[in-house]
């Protein structure tokens, strides 16, 4: 037989509520050390990509770098792509850290500033991953980070492959988005490229 405080106990046990997600950040790390409001960014290309980047150059969750469009003949006759992978970790700064049973989801979309011309284009590809650990990338088709992908499609042809223009940019967002039963919240960070003489 359940006493008085037994059922009083049971009562506060199920009317608990759990909290929502907050104070999200993505980490290029798991523990540790690393960089915060980053991400990883790699080549999904066997080549020496001028896209990656190990995260340390983020401030304030975005990265802006210029990308010389010299380097960018590492591509020309081994791809008519850019495909760039993102590694990171989802982590939260609140007390009691992650509410219990919370899931995950990882997107990557074209940033609102992408401007692009020679007839080359932004798509995204993959599928999100669920893991509040997405860090794990690498070249070819697994080791995927965050599962999604943005591509940067050349323009022209395998016979004349046309990249982009000077003051073209690439821009794109990697999200990840935490819910328990109380509710979701998400964190975000921002890579632009540049591309320059």
């Amino acid at each position: 037989m359940v006493g008085v405080a037994g059922v009083a106990q049971q009562l506060k046990t199920a009317n608990a509520t759990v909290a929502a997600p907050s104070q999200l950040e993505i980490r290029d790390y798991a523990s540790g050390s690393g960089n915060k409001n980053a991400v990883d960014i790699g080549e999904d290309e066997p080549i020496t990509s001028p896209f990656a980047h190990d995260g340390s150059s983020f401030s304030s969750g975005t990265y802006s770098a210029n990308i010389n469009l010299e380097t960018m003949n590492a591509y020309t006759g081994s791809a008519t792509a850019a495909t760039l992978e993102f590694g990171g970790f989802l982590a939260t700064n609140a007390a009691g850290g992650m509410p219990a049973g919370t899931t995950y989801l990882w997107d990557v979309s074209t940033g609102s500033n992408t401007s692009l011309s020679n007839g080359n284009s932004a798509s995204i590809i993959g599928t999100a991953s669920t893991a509040q650990n997405s860090l794990t990338i690498g070249t070819g088709s697994t080791n995927n980070g965050v599962g999604k992908q943005a591509r940067l499609t050349f323009g022209g042809s395998k016979a004349g492959v046309l990249y982009p223009a000077v003051n073209d940019v690439w821009h794109i967002e990697v999200s990840c988005t935490a819910t328990s039963a109380g509710g979701s919240a998400s964190a975000s960070v921002d890579i632009e490229y540049t591309f320059v003489l």
